[in-house]
């Protein structure tokens, strides 16, 4: 008969103890992820040179902004008139906006820096125009420019401009530039709610769909 068969060493202690206790890995609960995500994006716009507030979640009827800054300026030295609520993502998109698009382009046609952002409406708790469902001014997630004040310039306001001038290529191309940057971009010529401004927003659809009119 063979020998029989050694016994299994004893593990130590400490590893029979680790084995008996349970183990408390609690997965990262949605609310402690978002606020991680908030508290980077406030990083960013305080890295960009953003001039803002964090104020406190909104909550108004079926309105509500989770995230929201009321920004004053913009990296260059851009007053944002009035100054206005949106959430964090806005902020960054818009400073991403004037800075990549709007201030090269105003360069280029005016030789002139942008030195204000009028804006129109930034949070407001309403419906859509058609009021079949909730803005996305009602989630601070949308602006309406309204225009831009230059350094050695007259302001431009949006509108229908002069066919071939300086200030309809301007216009035109700072609204086809914020289509990357933005979800939804409607202006002059989309529909008749949009003549006299350009509406910017980052509302979601299914399969990343974009609106840019």
């Amino acid at each position: 008969m063979p020998p029989p068969r050694p016994a299994e060493p004893a593990a130590p202690e400490a590893e029979q103890r680790a084995e008996k206790e349970p183990r408390n890995e609690t997965p990262p609960q949605k609310a402690d992820l978002d606020n991680a995500s908030d508290g980077a994006c406030l990083q960013r716009l305080t890295q960009l040179g953003l001039r803002f507030e964090k104020r406190p979640p909104v909550k108004e009827n079926t309105c509500s902004v989770d995230d929201p800054v009321l920004v004053s300026a913009l990296p260059g030295g851009v007053a944002v008139v009035p100054a206005s609520l949106m959430n964090c993502p806005v902020a960054e998109s818009i400073s991403r906006w004037m800075s990549e698009v709007v201030a090269p382009e105003a360069e280029r046609r005016f030789q002139s820096a942008p030195t204000k952002l009028l804006i129109g409406t930034s949070y407001q708790c309403r419906d859509q125009r058609n009021g079949q469902k909730l803005s996305e001014h009602a989630f601070g997630n949308g602006l309406d420019v309204m225009g831009f004040e230059f350094a050695k310039r007259s302001a431009l306001t949006i509108g229908n401009q002069t066919e071939g001038s300086s200030e309809a290529t301007f216009q035109e191309n700072v609204r086809k530039a914020a289509c990357p940057i933005f979800n939804t971009v409607l202006g002059p010529g989309s529909d008749s709610d949009h003549g006299d401004h350009l509406h910017l927003d980052l509302r979601q659809r299914k399969g990343d769909y974009r609106i840019c009119q």
